[in-house]
């Protein structure tokens, strides 16, 4: 029996290769970069944005403002228990209703709690971002606003949803804010931050 002799690839041969296994690479990381923009498009418009048409519909059909708890009503937002904002809690002294008594709907989630939606993060981590309607100031704005106070959401979506809202994503100017205990507002990514983090405090003001 004759062997003949054997011959590997060539480096022409591997280089194509390797090329061809980096495009497969570089289609799958993009095809979930992709599926990542959808999810977050879907919250912001299944979820955020659904919560701020149900204020503003709220204050249309009420007269008030959805959160103020006060007796006489205040016009700001107290940061009722988001699950108080569905249905009224008798509380002797509050004429308050939640938005179920005057005909409104919440926004509908992939969580069993209408105030919260289940984010999946880059890194494959589950976090339940949760809403509430609050008011307060900052370091950059004269006098209280009402805004929708926005809780465990990891900067790599909170960055998305500023692009989304203001246009840009620096998390300082506009209405979709980062601000931390002392009013002062900050950028998305701080220094020794990775965008799967959790941020302290995020603000979506109101227009009212």
């Amino acid at each position: 029996t004759v062997i003949k002799d054997s011959k590997g690839f060539t480096l022409i041969e591997m280089a194509i290769v390797l090329i061809i296994i980096g495009i497969i690479i570089g289609a799958v990381v993009k095809g979930k970069d992709i599926i990542r923009s959808a999810d977050q498009k879907k919250i912001y418009s299944k979820f955020f944005n659904e919560w701020r048409l149900v204020y503003v519909n709220y204050y249309d059909r009420s007269g008030r403002i959805l959160g103020d708890i006060s007796s006489p009503p205040d016009n700001q937002a107290d940061g009722t228990d988001c699950v108080n904002l569905n249905d009224h809690t008798p509380v002797s002294g509050q004429p308050y209703y939640g938005i179920t008594q005057i005909g409104l709907t919440a926004p509908t989630t992939n969580s069993s709690d209408t105030c919260t939606y289940r984010y999946t993060n880059s890194e494959g981590g589950a976090q339940d971002i949760a809403v509430t309607f609050n008011h307060g100031a900052d370091n950059n704005t004269s006098g209280n606003y009402n805004y929708m106070q926005i809780s465990n959401i990891p900067l790599e979506l909170a960055l998305a949803i500023d692009r989304m809202v203001d246009g840009q994503a620096d998390g300082a100017i506009g209405d979709f804010i980062r601000v931390n205990a002392t009013g002062a507002l900050q950028p998305w990514i701080q220094s020794g931050e990775k965008p799967t983090d959790i941020t302290s405090e995020v603000r979506w003001k109101m227009q009212f």
